[in-house]
């Protein structure tokens, strides 16, 4: 199978987690290194100041950060086995809720996206440090996040 309909196929998994339909997540870009998601804020979003919630601006960022972290990766999920270890967001600005749609990108470079794929290759454990912006419609950034994402072996 290759790696353009393996994409889809993550693509079609993510689609089906329930905090994905919750919150309306929606893929924009998938490619080696590079994972862009959109969120559309609905009333149930929102905060008594009628900005998106904190809890769902860091699952936006979650949602972008793991989906970098096996960008580069997506032929070798079978041998794999992925998580976030821990994640940090800060609060730039406002994100309020009629600046949405609100967008989070996650970059990795590809000189890390080949170290990654060498180290799944030679069965070692690897921990990303996997950057995350988020920006409201107008390109104004609202957060900026990292999380760590762990890629193990997968157990036999």
């Amino acid at each position: 199978m290759d790696s353009a309909t393996m994409g889809d196929l993550v693509m079609a998994g993510f689609k089906k987690l329930g905090f994905i339909q919750f919150t309306g997540i929606e893929a924009v870009e998938f490619a080696s290194g590079r994972n862009v998601v959109s969120m559309e804020p609905k009333p149930e979003h929102l905060n008594h100041n009628g900005d998106i919630h904190a809890a769902l601006l860091f699952g936006l960022a979650e949602t972008a950060a793991m989906g970098a972290s096996i960008s580069g990766i997506v032929d070798l999920m079978g041998e794999t086995f992925i998580v976030a270890r821990d994640g940090r967001i800060e609060y730039l600005a406002r994100a309020k809720g009629e600046l949405g749609p609100f967008l989070a990108t996650s970059v990795l470079s590809p000189e890390l996206i080949e170290q990654t794929r060498a180290d799944i290759q030679g069965q070692r454990e690897i921990e990303l440090a996997v950057p995350v912006d988020i920006t409201d419609s107008t390109g104004k950034p609202v957060a900026a996040a990292t999380f760590t994402a762990v890629i193990r072996p997968r157990r036999k």
